[in-house]
């Protein structure tokens, strides 16, 4: 009988084990897939994860290595890097038509401002997010209760007048409540309003760099 138990228990825990690392599998994709897929159509450049790892219990993790690449014809290899960021999320909400983000923390983030003439890397890409029709955002609605990205650098680099470059810090950016407004936000609604908080803040210190060639480069920027 003894004997019997424990086979059973061993069962038990052998069957439970299996099931949460199909759980943890499987947020772990979902959020992978989805941040690659929907950052690569919105940016119309590859977005990238190195990896993700969220607990399928807490809803707390870490997206490690993301990427956004810079558009054809630029010398740097990305627009914006993320070594690691924090996210804490509602688990079950990945499997409904609204996904609740508690919060999202960036300590790091390093974004690369590269001017050339007439365009640059920051403006192709947000004219890009701004042209996508509504028709192709997707049904999903996100809600990010707070978003917080702090000690951001933006690296500058032009060749107009002669090669020069740039690196400066910019503010801490604060975001509460984002997609609770009407509560219809779509995911991509929702990320466009902090790209463009990311993109200004770091376009604002580019302007401010005290460089007088990459002040007058990045003016356009702003209009």
């Amino acid at each position: 009988m003894l004997k019997g138990i424990k086979i059973l228990l061993l069962g038990l825990l052998l069957v439970i084990g299996a099931a949460f690392l199909a759980a943890t599998f499987m947020i772990d994709s979902i959020v992978s897939s989805n941040i690659e897929q929907i950052g690569s159509n919105m940016t119309g450049t590859s977005v990238t994860v190195e990896g993700v790892s969220i607990s399928p219990f807490s809803g707390s993790g870490t997206v490690e290595g993301f990427r956004v690449a810079n558009p054809d014809g630029y010398s740097e290899a990305y627009a914006l890097e993320l070594e690691d960021f924090s996210i804490e999320l509602e688990p079950f909400s990945l499997f409904s038509d609204e996904v609740v983000v508690n919060q999202i923390t960036i300590s790091g983030a390093t974004v690369y401002v590269e001017q050339k003439l007439p365009e640059n890397n920051i403006r192709e890409i947000m004219n890009h997010l701004n042209s996508l029709p509504d028709s192709e955002a997707s049904d999903t609605r996100l809600v990010i209760e707070y978003f917080v990205l702090e000690n951001g650098s933006a690296n500058l680099y032009t060749e107009v007048g002669g090669e020069r470059s740039a690196s400066v810090d910019f503010s801490k950016i604060e975001l509460r409540d984002l997609g609770r407004a009407s509560g219809q936000e779509t995911t991509e609604a929702v990320i466009k309003q902090i790209a463009e908080e990311v993109a200004g803040e770091s376009l604002e210190a580019a302007a401010g760099s005290g460089l007088e060639q990459l002040k007058d480069a990045v003016r356009g920027l702003f209009n």
